[in-house]
């Protein structure tokens, strides 16, 4: 289970995001979480790990990072797969 307290404005692209940020500017000082694919506790909200690898499904189109959901990014767009 993931929780995300509270809600961070992204300097990115002013959005709201959750208490981790978006993965293109994320939040780092002081954010706790255990990641839902691995059960981790983790203190970096770009963690990836080999269950999420198989998950990931958006880039963003201002930084290129990856992401499983759309709403971890500034400008999500979906990664097509054939």
């Amino acid at each position: 289970m993931v929780e995300y307290v509270k809600t961070y404005r992204c300097p990115t692209c002013n959005g709201l995001a959750s208490g981790m940020g978006h993965l293109c500017h994320p939040v780092t000082e002081g954010v706790r979480f255990v990641c839902e694919f691995c059960e981790q506790e983790v203190d970096s909200a770009r963690h990836v790990c080999s269950q999420m690898i198989d998950k990931i499904a958006y880039t963003c189109k201002k930084c290129g990072r990856l992401a499983v959901y759309d709403s971890l990014l500034c400008e999500p767009e979906p990664i097509e797969t054939d």
